[in-house]
């Protein structure tokens, strides 16, 4: 049983033919390093599910850029409130290496909703796991200091410093990577 299926059944609490009937929904996106899935100011019309390959999405100020979510394997990916409310992203969803990404449509999507109260399961699982997401990384930037923020990182995505540069997690952090280094050298220290 591959990720997708194992989420669609024993998460999301859907059957054998619900993963079936999603999985002929869904259309492969392959992608190079450094490429888009979705650019900012464009719709999100899609949610992906990860299969291969380590994805970010970031926002840009002043020629800046900000490292908001990293996407691993096996997880879900999307530009969510663009995707809920078909308006503009605020930010880029760009590939770190080569990617496997699997999308359903954003019209295929509500018409399986539509179909059946059970789909409902699904959208409920991938919307409380982006949400959560969402929530554990406001709130840490809020009240964790760095090394706090660092520690849950690496909690959150176990082995990430093996697939994403210490330039992107320190932003990710609201650090600068020298900072990061500190971090990482006084981690290595204490234990």
């Amino acid at each position: 049983m591959n990720q997708l299926q194992q989420t669609i059944i024993n998460k999301a609490g859907l059957e054998q033919h619900h993963f079936e009937e999603f999985k002929s929904y869904l259309k492969r996106v392959s992608l190079k390093n450094k490429e888009f899935l979705l650019r900012e100011n464009f719709v999100c019309k899609f949610i992906g599910f990860v299969e291969s390959g380590v994805l970010r999405s970031y926002i840009q100020k002043n020629a800046e850029e900000f490292n908001v979510e990293f996407y691993l394997p096996d997880s879900f990916i999307s530009a969510y409130t663009s995707f809920i409310t078909q308006t503009p992203a605020s930010g880029n969803i760009q590939a770190l290496s080569d990617c496997e990404v699997l999308v359903i449509s954003y019209a295929d999507y509500n018409s399986l909703l539509n179909s059946s109260l059970e789909w409902y399961k699904l959208g409920k699982y991938i919307s409380d796991e982006l949400f959560m997401r969402k929530c554990k990384r406001q709130t840490s930037l809020l009240m964790d200091n760095a090394t706090e923020r660092y520690n849950l990182l690496l909690k959150t995505y176990p082995k990430i410093e093996q697939y994403v540069s210490q330039y992107h997690l320190a932003s990710y952090l609201g650090i600068r990577p020298e900072s990061l280094s500190r971090i990482k050298s006084l981690t290595y220290i204490n234990d």
